[in-house]
């Protein structure tokens, strides 16, 4: 569970980003996080993976008040929580399969549980025939479905999703949305910040509103008839046969540019 009470950010420039915010986001839930440019949304988002903190007021996550957090405990938080970005943001110098094992590698973790994350999603999200491939060769859906893959691949409690449909046509952010709809389903709480109405009005999920900083609105979840996806969200652990594809990366000294590149990206929101 998500809660914030009376969350004020103000910036160095006197700017008031968030002001007097107070709501709660239950286990499992799917919200929509909306309002006009300069609103909060991003600043929202950056204060729950505590990116920034907090001017005034307690952020709790499961219970836990991160706005004390000391620095050292910092990426354990981050790494309950998924991230998807816009611009999908994938290591183009690394294939599919790759690019959703990286944090899992650096996290030291066996082969054999990579193999079995990253098997068990390239099947739920019906990647398996892509995970040889590069991102150059990937249609902007299958990019944006790595992007999840790659931020489910933790087990994270929570997953936040910056415009998440921003560079896909209406059908592709449509096939997404209603995958991570699928998603909060299955028990991971769902954030989405977007700007788009028609999506909104389309999923009828509860809806947070902000102007200027302020909550605005907090819609209710409206009673609309469920679209499935297509996709198959994994419940439980498939054992993988897969064994760990080895590929040298077109240019070494790119990719590692590109790796730290993403990396630092994990640690901020545009």
């Amino acid at each position: 569970m998500i809660q914030l009470f009376h969350v004020y950010k103000r910036y160095p420039n006197g700017t008031d980003a968030l002001v007097d915010l107070t709501l709660r986001v239950r286990e499992g839930e799917f919200v929509f996080l909306t309002g006009p440019s300069g609103a909060g949304k991003s600043t929202l988002l950056r204060l729950l993976l505590v990116m920034e903190r907090a001017t005034e007021g307690q952020i709790l996550i499961g219970g836990r008040n991160i706005h004390v957090l000391q620095e050292k405990s910092i990426p354990f938080l981050r790494r309950n929580i998924g991230i998807v970005f816009q611009d999908f943001r994938l290591i183009r110098t690394r294939t599919v399969f790759e690019n959703i094992a990286i944090s899992l590698e650096i996290m030291g973790m066996s082969g054999k549980e990579i193999n079995r994350r990253v098997n068990q999603l390239l099947d739920g999200l019906r990647l398996n025939h892509r995970a040889g491939a590069y991102p150059g060769d990937l249609s902007a859906g299958e990019q944006q479905r790595v992007a999840i893959a790659r931020a489910l691949v933790n087990e994270p409690a929570i997953l936040l999703a910056d415009e998440p449909t921003g560079n896909l046509d209406p059908e592709l952010g449509q096939e997404i949305l209603q995958l991570l709809i699928e998603i909060s389903r299955r028990g991971t709480t769902v954030i989405v910040a977007t700007h788009d109405h028609g999506h909104i009005d389309r999923h009828g999920m509860r809806t947070l509103v902000l102007t200027r900083g302020q909550l605005s609105e907090d819609r209710p979840r409206q009673a609309v008839a469920a679209v499935r996806s297509s996709a198959v969200v994994p419940q439980s652990p498939v054992r993988a046969t897969t064994p760990l594809p080895v590929t040298s990366a077109p240019n070494s000294e790119q990719d590692d540019d590109e790796v730290r590149e993403v990396l630092d990206d994990t640690e901020e929101l545009s």
